[in-house]
């Protein structure tokens, strides 16, 4: 129990956070997602429910959820819908059933968003395979390229589709487009006890996070910007299967990265655009702060890179 309350613990902004705060409210009109529309794989459930709900909040126009399960998407949909009506919200809620890592499911999604006269806005990478506790030659080669499969091919699927809508069509102004890659802290923080056997999962999703790193090196932020978010850790089934209870430890509320989400596709988070950060830290305080600093004076902070290196020299700060 210590052990997973320590992967909990971040010291990086003065102010961390459990819950939704101020800042990133999804009602602050300077965060309207008005007009956009909002695309989210393993939006069915948990954090990718949490973050279509708030993506309503924020007055999207379209918000697309996307997952393997149908009855799971049909019934959060109806969930959204009452819940947009509720809150005053213009927000329609689409539902595809896609497996990410088909080819053919992602290209029938993005066809039939075209024939609707939908392109979309905002891509939130949010599914994403897990992995249990095993080393690696344990695993098995195959077993490990499922991983490799969810986590890296299809979030590639995906952003290339995203990419390449409307090519062709000329365009006096180009408009921005928003990636929120969600991934996970395990990948720096793979020498943990609780996270060496995790090696799957760590491999996969630092692999899908490097993409869109080098995806963001190859394209101005004025067409795409990129931001990396570890969620936080959220109660789920697979806390219950090891007897661990909600009370037990202070988790973070599903609702922190759906609003954090919103804040990540919003103009006000340019600054960490294509750096990796944690929906738990102040946003306010990343923006003013040390952090931020380091940010603007070491371009492989809080990035995939080789410790100690900066391009083909010696960090400075190392």
């Amino acid at each position: 129990m210590d052990a997973l309350a320590e992967i909990m613990n971040t010291d990086f902004t003065p102010t961390v956070h459990k819950t939704v705060y101020p800042a990133i409210s999804p009602t602050r009109p300077e965060l309207s997602q008005a007009s956009r529309v909002v695309l989210i794989t393993g939006g069915g459930t948990g954090i990718g429910k949490s973050i279509a709900q708030n993506f309503v909040l924020a007055s999207a126009s379209h918000v697309i959820i996307v997952g393997r399960r149908l009855e799971m998407l049909q019934a959060t949909a109806t969930e959204l819908t009452q819940n947009a009506h509720t809150a005053g919200s213009p927000s329609q809620i689409l539902t595809y059933q896609v497996d990410v890592t088909n080819k053919s499911d992602i290209a029938a999604l993005f066809d039939d968003l075209a024939t609707k006269k939908l392109a979309v806005d905002v891509l939130v990478l949010n599914a994403a395979k897990f992995a249990g506790l095993a080393p690696l030659l344990e695993v098995g080669t195959d077993e490990l390229w499922t991983h490799m499969e969810a986590n890296v091919k299809g979030p590639m699927l995906l952003t290339e589709r995203f990419m390449k809508q409307n090519l062709g069509k000329q365009k006096l102004i180009v408009e921005q487009k928003f990636l929120v890659n969600v991934t996970s802290a395990a990948i720096h923080g793979q020498h943990h006890p609780m996270i060496v056997n995790l090696a799957p999962y760590v491999l996969s999703k630092a692999a899908g996070t490097l993409f869109v790193q080098l995806l963001a090196n190859q394209t101005p932020r004025e067409e795409l910007q990129v931001v990396t978010m570890h969620p936080g850790t959220i109660f789920a089934d697979g806390y219950k299967n090891l007897g661990i209870t909600e009370d037990m430890l202070p988790f973070d509320q599903v609702d922190l990265p759906g609003a954090f989400a919103v804040w990540a596709a919003s103009k006000e988070a340019a600054f960490v655009h294509n750096r990796l950060v944690w929906a738990s830290w102040d946003v306010d305080e990343l923006a003013s702060g040390a952090v931020r600093k380091c940010i603007e004076e070491d371009e492989d902070y809080l990035r995939i890179s080789v410790v100690g290196f900066t391009n083909m020299k010696r960090s400075k700060t190392r």
